[in-house]
């Protein structure tokens, strides 16, 4: 089974509908749940979402309830969260490549574990593309039915 890295954007996507690229995040989790694919994250991916959905509540998007279902929802799936990178290597990514030391867990891990890491951050994925082929934008997701 193919794992990719899905970073926070991707699954906040999946809970917040009318986010810029949602239909093709659930492309990417229609897989997923079709036993296509295996989704693969640093254990910050689980913090990254909280805080989603806490500002997406605080800024009136979603409701309180909404909030604790889709925080739920998003922590039933079965993800295999790798422990983060070292400090040291963090650190070289973030400075190497302009990016925040939490970015920087996502494009190590891929790096590392050879796999690709698909985003729905379009800074992020600007920012990164040209440099390292694992980095995939969510809208050239191709659903594997296809």
């Amino acid at each position: 089974m193919k794992k990719l890295i899905i970073d926070a954007s991707i699954a906040a996507k999946w809970q917040l509908s009318n986010e810029p690229e949602a239909e093709k995040a659930l492309n990417i989790l229609i897989d997923y749940v079709n036993g296509k694919i295996a989704f693969v994250a640093p254990k910050v991916w689980q913090y990254e979402i909280a805080n989603a959905l806490n500002k997406a509540i605080s800024i009136g998007r979603i409701t309180e309830l909404e909030g604790q279902i889709a925080f739920n929802n998003l922590l039933d799936l079965e993800i295999e969260f790798i422990d983060f990178p070292s400090p040291s290597e963090a650190y070289i990514f973030a400075r190497k490549y302009q990016r925040s030391v939490y970015d920087s867990f996502y494009l190590a891990i891929a790096e590392n574990l050879e796999i690709e890491f698909w985003t729905g951050d379009r800074k992020l994925y600007n920012a990164i593309n040209d440099k390292l082929s694992y980095v995939k934008w969510i809208s050239d997701y191709v659903s594997s039915e296809r």
